[in-house]
């Protein structure tokens, strides 16, 4: 080891926490000593920068050799039941994911109608019918009370019956996808299955549904998921907290609102300045909640004062921008598409900038000449429609009807087609 120095790290869902260190001796031992009342779990060992490797402690003496150079490699358990388990589940799953790399690469090198080719396009597809959860399927079988066995349970997905249709197998999915999980388990909290499962599983409904369900499936999955976690609290608060962090600055506001209000104002997890914040985010998101009329907005312009209420056309987008923003220098380009395809058909954009400095917001309208009503009152975040509006972030896009009513939040320039086109407007003929 190039440092004679050791540190012991505790798990909380996928994050790590440094406890402990230890000096090695001359005969390179390192030797930690947890507390009496140490909770089961999983723990990392860090021997260098990128020098670990990870170890179950379940009440029970644990002695390890291994070599400092490749740490997973070299491991052998001289005692301790629980990671001699782990060992086997992660040296079958290392294997396995080298083996598949090792002979997609080596199938690079020769022509794919040769013989050696085949055979080994042959041993790629027998790693690949292999079952993934087999080992984990052992594990769980012969040693059911082990730690390995409760965090490798919660990894298991669920078997989908053979004979559905795409939407039957999502709703089944959605049904059954936490059906391996022992919420009461509370330990459970101290290794990454648990979070990293459900994070998959709300990652799963945003890809599976299209963008307009998006926030009523997320809803439906948060109620089912947090009625499942009621039977633990330390759970309950843990998955919340998560969740609370993921989606608090995501496109989701209507969901992240929801979450919110139902949830985290309620939660004993949620100390007194957290809930201040919590409140006042609420309370921008409500600002734009789909159906209330949206507060009026005077542009004091060169030509004349422009007043949202009186603007003819049918549609109108209020989009929150800034000349620094990477991401609307992205979306704006697809905006500007979207704007000459529809302008004619009774649709109009009133652009708001977060700008400060006065040069860089002209510069940016000079160079991407938009075609909409521009407006800037060059104080950044200190805006007074964007406070009015609630925004927290740019790009932020809210669609208005005739009555200037809100009745989208287009996170992206697809989903703003897809909802002027849901209202009936046609592109420009």
């Amino acid at each position: 080891m190039p440092t004679n120095k050791a540190y012991l790290s505790e798990f909380l869902g996928d994050k790590t926490k440094i406890i402990d260190s230890a000096r090695t001796t001359g005969s390179g031992n390192i030797e930690f000593r947890l507390a009496a009342d140490a909770h089961p779990g999983l723990y990392r060992i860090i021997v260098g920068p990128n020098n670990y490797w990870d170890i179950i402690f379940n009440k029970e003496n644990i002695r390890l050799r291994t070599h400092y150079a490749a740490p997973h490699d070299s491991l052998k358990v001289i005692e301790s039941v629980e990671n001699t388990l782990l060992k086997k589940y992660m040296s079958y799953n290392i294997t396995r994911s080298r083996k598949g790399e090792g002979i997609s690469k080596l199938m690079g090198l020769y022509d794919r109608n040769s013989e050696f080719y085949k055979s080994l396009e042959k041993e790629l597809m027998n790693i690949r019918r292999e079952d993934p959860q087999k080992i984990t399927r052992e594990i769980v079988e012969q040693n059911p009370h082990s730690y390995a066995a409760r965090f490798l349970r919660a990894e298991q997905n669920p078997v989908v019956p053979a004979g559905l249709g795409q939407e039957e197998e999502l709703e089944y999915i959605m049904e059954h996808f936490f059906d391996n999980i022992d919420f009461k388990d509370s330990l459970l909290i101290y290794s990454p299955p648990l979070i990293t499962k459900v994070r998959y599983y709300f990652g799963f409904l945003q890809q599976a549904y299209p963008s307009s369900e998006i926030e009523e499936k997320l809803i439906k999955g948060l109620d089912k998921l947090m009625s499942l976690a009621a039977v633990s609290d330390p759970v309950f608060d843990f998955i919340l907290n998560d969740l609370a962090d993921g989606f608090e600055r995501s496109e989701y506001e209507t969901f992240f609102a929801y979450l919110t209000e139902t949830y985290l104002l309620d939660a004993g997890c949620t100390d007194e300045s957290r809930s201040s914040e919590l409140s006042e985010i609420l309370a921008s998101i409500k600002k734009t909640a789909i159906g209330i009329k949206a507060p009026e907005i005077i542009l004091p312009l060169p030509d004349g004062p422009v007043i949202l209420s009186d603007i003819p056309e049918k549609y109108v987008l209020v989009f929150f921008w800034a000349s620094w923003c990477p991401g609307c220098k992205e979306m704006l380009p697809d905006i500007k598409r979207i704007y000459n395809s529809y302008n004619q058909s009774g649709f109009e954009i009133v652009a708001i900038s977060i700008d400060k400095d006065k040069s860089e917001y002209n510069s940016a309208l000079a160079k991407g000449q938009y075609p909409w009503l521009n407006y800037s009152e060059l104080k950044g975040w200190d805006c007074s429609i964007a406070y009015d509006y609630g925004i927290r972030a740019t790009p932020t896009m809210v669609l208005l009807d005739e009555e200037r009513k809100i009745i989208a939040k287009p996170r992206n320039p697809g989903m703003l087609v897809e909802v002027l086109t849901r209202q009936g407007l046609r592109p420009n003929q």
